[in-house]
Formats: structure tokens, C-alpha cells, sequence
């Protein structure tokens, strides 16, 4: 199978997420901690080898992939399926906002399910289009690759599972990845299913100087 590793890696801290209102596909940037937190946590990525990396369009991933670009001599590739999944009416609100307005649909979200009606993206078509990214990506790829995906907390668990064989549509097990943290996936040729997930929702050491990011 082309390329050994694959690691995901989620933007760092915006204004929305820390007043907790749903970004979805709307085009924020970083605030300075998530700046900050991408410059602190790039050479620990740097430190997996990695050869080749694809981002979202959207800013904040682009913000938090440059802090590793910076470091190497590898070249950015950009790939708008990686964008994070669309919440439609929603982005830009708070939940006590979206449960005060839409009361019913918001109940039915938080039971597991997708409120198509407000214009939420399921989460398979999500795991689909960033399986296809992969896919290309790997095409594209030689057996020593370590591939890094720059994206979202939701593209990132849905595409994750994806690429495990699960449909998130139906087993939402997995919370999405914290800000700025990663996951990494190995290759497992001829088995079932092809990748195995190494470690999920990982970041520096807690006892690190910047630890209160996280806090």
C-alpha cells in the first residue's frame, strides 16, 4: 500500500470556538492562541517524518499548516473535501441558541442524528468525500510516505472512521479532535480494515510550558 503513515492534524484555536459557536464551512481565522498553539505543536509533527501535506481551503487549517511548512521544505497542496462539514442555518451559533430556536431539531442532533432539514451535511457524505482525498493522496504516494491531512474537527472524526470501515451515520463512538491535536493511522496491507488507528486526539506533553493552551 502506497505511503506507510497518514496523520490528521486540526487547526488551532479561533474566536468562534472559544465562544463556542459552530464554524461549519464559514471561513474563520486563528486568534493568537491557536497561532500560537500551531507554532508549539508543528515540530513535534515534524519530528514523524513526514513528506508530503494536504490541507483544507479553509484559513484556519491553512494558518495552522504554514506553522509547519515553515519548518520544512515541503510544499502545501490544497484540497477543498478536507473543509470542515457544514452546518448550515446552524454555523456561527451557540447551542443554547440553536436548542432555543430550533428545540426539536436540536434534540435530534444531539441523539446522533443529522438535522438535514437545517441544511447539517450527514456525516457519511463527509467520511466519503475525505476518503477520497486520501485515496487520491495514497495514489499519488510512494511506501515511505508519511502523508500529514490539515483539517477540522469534524472532517477529521468522520473521515477517520471512513478510512476504518464504519459508517458515522450509524456509531458516533469518536469525539472530534481538540484543537491543534492529531491522530496518526498505519498502513496494514492485504488486512482488513487497511489502516490501523494508532493514537487519536494526541498532543504535547501536559507538563510542556504552553500546557494552559489545552487547559
Amino acid at each position: 500500500m502506497p505511503a506507510k503513515q497518514i496523520v490528521f492534524w486540526r487547526h488551532g484555536q479561533t474566536a468562534q470556538n472559544l465562544a463556542g459557536r459552530i464554524q461549519g464551512s464559514t471561513d474563520n481565522p486563528l486568534n493568537d492562541t491557536g497561532l500560537a498553539q500551531a507554532q508549539h505543536v508543528a515540530p513535534h509533527l515534524q519530528n514523524l517524518g513526514i513528506t508530503k501535506v494536504y490541507c483544507s481551503d479553509l484559513i484556519r487549517a491553512r494558518q495552522t499548516a504554514q506553522a509547519f511548512l515553515d519548518l520544512t521544505q515541503l510544499q502545501l497542496q490544497i484540497d477543498p473535501r478536507l473543509r470542515e462539514r457544514s452546518y448550515g442555518l446552524w454555523e456561527g451559533l451557540t447551542a443554547a441558541e440553536i436548542s432555543a430556536s430550533w428545540p426539536s431539531e436540536y434534540q435530534y442532533w444531539r441523539n446522533g442524528n443529522t438535522p438535514v432539514s437545517v441544511g447539517v451535511e450527514e456525516r457519511l457524505t463527509v467520511a466519503r468525500r475525505v476518503t477520497k482525498c486520501v485515496e487520491d493522496a495514497l495514489a499519488a504516494s510512494s511506501d515511505d510516505d508519511v502523508i500529514l491531512f490539515v483539517a477540522h474537527g469534524g472532517s477529521i472524526v468522520n473521515g477517520i472512521m471512513g478510512l476504518l470501515g464504519m459508517n458515522p451515520d450509524q456509531w458516533t463512538g469518536l469525539h472530534g479532535l481538540d484543537n491543534c491535536h492529531w491522530a496518526l493511522l498505519e498502513a496494514r496491507p492485504l488486512q482488513n480494515p487497511r489502516w490501523r488507528l494508532c493514537s487519536y486526539n494526541r498532543t504535547v506533553s501536559d507538563t510542556d510550558s504552553l500546557s494552559h493552551f489545552w487547559r
